[in-house]
């Protein structure tokens, strides 16, 4: 039920969705409160997302940018035509609207909240995933990075591709999107596992698999649970993802993403995938 379990979801196929489980900006954020509130020692949380990253400039005009998940609504607050390439498009002032976009850094700040021996997963299918702050290890994700260059991104052509990229290229705006209250700040305290599909770097990819449109990660992730008997140490776990991965090179072109494992410092490779 609610109590145990929020579902966001969207319904792509014209089915009629609940506003309140529609994936958007504000829902995300709730269910995030929603996770951590009331957590207690002992507890076991999980956090997916499938769906689509984007990077952009952390502050105006700054060349250090920051990874963010892209929900449903993420241009609701733009013209309609603002990504119309037929039109010619304006730019907002500075200050003005912007992209409704969840920072990672958001995500690390509810992390954050947790008590030490509560244990959580996160599992990020998407381009530029990351939960800044995880650790003291060189392996830490950056609050900021330089931006990573993808090109020129036709998406309207890449429909026709088999494999796609999970990364939305955004028009840069003069918004800072990051709240100013969310500030780097102590290393997390709880046992946290973090899976992503991909290095900063890289990007994730979706494709058709078994009859369906989904992401490699997400496809494999669930894979190397099974494969495991859904009790798997996170050391055999990592293997497995990573030999399905460079599997599906193979029969793709193109693909190129290596599965990142980052823990906390009070995690180890010893702990079982999920805490199950």
């Amino acid at each position: 039920g609610d109590d145990h379990l929020r579902l966001l979801i969207d319904c792509v196929d014209g089915r009629t969705q609940k506003p309140e489980r529609a994936p958007t900006k504000a829902n995300i954020q709730a269910g995030l409160q929603w996770l951590v509130s009331g957590a207690q020692l002992g507890d076991n949380l999980l956090f997916i997302f499938c769906g689509y990253g984007a990077q952009h400039p952390s502050v105006p005009g700054s060349d250090q940018y920051e990874g963010y998940l892209v929900p449903v609504d993420f241009a609701s607050d733009l013209p309609a035509d603002f990504f119309d390439p037929k039109v010619e498009r304006s730019v907002p002032a500075k200050g003005g609207p912007g992209y409704r976009l969840v920072p990672m850094m958001e995500l690390s700040y509810y992390i954050s909240q947790l008590p030490p021996m509560c244990r959580m997963s996160v599992m990020m299918d998407c381009c530029y995933a990351s939960v800044p702050n995880i650790s003291v290890s060189g392996s830490n994700s950056p609050w900021t990075f330089p931006k990573i260059a993808r090109g020129q991104v036709d998406y309207s052509k890449l429909r026709d591709f088999i494999s796609r990229p999970r990364f939305l290229e955004l028009p840069v705006l003069p918004v800072q999107h990051t709240p100013p209250h969310i500030q780097p700040s102590g290393l997390v305290k709880c046992w946290l596992h973090c899976f992503f599909g991909s290095k900063l770097e890289e990007w994730s990819a979706e494709f058709p698999i078994e009859g369906t449109v989904q992401g490699a990660f997400s496809w494999a992730f669930l894979k190397a649970l099974a494969r495991g008997h859904f009790h798997c140490g996170l050391y055999q776990f990592q293997r497995m993802l990573t030999e399905m991965l460079a599997d599906l090179k193979v029969h793709f072109r193109g693909v190129e993403q290596t599965p990142v494992l980052q823990l906390s410092q009070t995690a180890s490779m010893q702990d079982v995938v999920l805490w199950t």
